[in-house]
């Protein structure tokens, strides 16, 4: 069975010497190598599972440290507009916090109807 060569990579001629024959030959082992080492990276299925939860970890992580730096946003936004420059709640403040309250739970007694 012969291993085909890469396009770039010449094949001895008929004539060629003992030397350049056995260079071939190391040059197709290498390469042969080099695509078992390949397929067995692709058919490692721990590996790639383990691949798999480290990128979604990340992902995870990086979503997390984003949420709560909108989170913090929302606060500080919240904190000035609900307060005034002396740091007092502003009187619109509770009941429309009382409001929000009422619409999440009505929401959810909603949902679980359902």
């Amino acid at each position: 069975m012969t291993t085909p060569s890469s396009p770039d990579t010449p094949r001895p001629a008929k004539d060629a010497s003992a030397d350049q024959i056995e260079a071939d030959i190391e040059r197709t082992r290498a390469e042969l190598g080099h695509t078992v080492d390949a397929l067995s990276e692709k058919l490692d299925v721990k590996s790639q599972a383990r691949n798999k939860v480290d990128d979604v970890k990340q992902r995870a992580t990086e979503q997390a440290r984003t949420a709560q730096v909108h989170g913090r946003q929302i606060v500080e936004r919240a904190k000035e507009l609900s307060t005034d420059e002396q740091g007092t709640p502003k009187p619109a403040v509770p009941l429309a916090a009382v409001l929000a309250a009422l619409t999440v739970v009505l929401l959810a007694v909603r949902r679980s109807r359902r």
